[in-house]
């Protein structure tokens, strides 16, 4: 499970054992979890070899994770409001996250970040620009204007930028 196992407590062992449960349970043939989970959808798989389990060995698709709004975050944090934009934000709401969002045009190396939680590599590691490539961009000829510009791209987005 990656730490130290005997150190873990009751509750840190038995918790991913129950989220690979439900994978069974609810007979997924697909896992599409964040890449954060990604130790618990290969448990499960590991269960299945393990067992010569063959029919019903789940397949895993792990997608990105948005930086929390905040310097620091590898991901949004449901219990920090202000670190993530939820779909059921005011219009205000949105506007005020991100004109308070961690938002660097260099890397900054005192800010620490779980590579983990990342698909590919990024030094930046901007919020803004992480929703702008992930969220904005994810529609097939999306544009993105600001600043008296129109992008059609993520990258043309960053470089205007940085």
């Amino acid at each position: 499970m990656g730490r130290g196992e005997a150190g873990l407590s009751a509750a840190q062992m038995l918790y991913p054992l129950m989220q690979c449960t439900d994978v069974f349970f609810l007979r997924a043939d697909v896992c599409q979890l964040g890449v954060d989970q990604r130790k618990v959808n290969m448990l499960a798989r590991d269960y299945c070899d393990a067992a010569g389990r063959k029919k019903g060995k789940p397949i895993i698709l792990s997608h990105h994770m948005l930086y929390g709004l905040k310097a620091g975050q590898a991901k949004m944090s449901k219990s920090d409001p202000d670190s993530a934009i939820f779909m059921e934000d005011s219009t205000a709401d949105v506007r005020r996250k991100i004109r308070g969002a961690y938002c660097p045009r260099t890397a900054d190396a005192a800010v620490a970040r779980d590579a983990e939680m990342q698909l590919a590599a990024d030094d930046l590691k901007n919020p803004c620009l992480d929703y702008v490539r992930h969220v904005v961009f994810a529609a097939p000829g999306a544009t993105f204007a600001a600043g008296g510009a129109t992008f059609a791209s993520a990258d043309a987005v960053r470089d205007a930028f940085v």
